[in-house]
């Protein structure tokens, strides 16, 4: 993953500070800036407070952002991807397979002999 420090940046101001900053100002709005005041002293009790107010606003505005430019308001996360190849089949599908082909061998070879066994039919000849 690549360490930009501005996707960071904007990945924790989109998802942390966006939410609280508009729950803050939805209760400005509604006239309940004493709840605001208390909420700011609870410290992080409050700000989750803050922020769930706000998390339905905040999302509204990254979608409002997303419709205007992909992935402006709903950042791609980048992420590592490794595949890791492993020797043994941890599902046993290989050894069906072996036993599937050998069953099918014992049965070509029963139908060999059950065919040598059968008597020349005389349409053929």
């Amino acid at each position: 993953m690549a360490n930009d420090p501005l996707q960071s940046l904007r990945l924790q101001m989109l998802n942390d500070v966006l939410p609280v900053g508009l729950g803050a100002v939805s209760r400005l709005r509604s006239a309940r800036a004493g709840e605001l005041f208390n909420d700011l002293f609870k410290g992080q009790d409050g700000v989750a407070n803050l922020r769930q107010d706000g998390e339905d606003d905040a999302r509204q505005l990254r979608d409002l952002l997303d419709q205007l430019a992909p992935g402006l308001g709903n950042p791609v996360v980048e992420v590592d991807v490794e595949v890791q190849s492993r020797s043994a089949d941890p599902s046993g599908q290989g050894e069906d397979l072996q036993e599937l082909h050998e069953r099918l061998a014992l049965m070509a070879e029963r139908v060999a002999r059950l065919k040598a066994a059968l008597p020349a039919d005389p349409a053929e000849s």
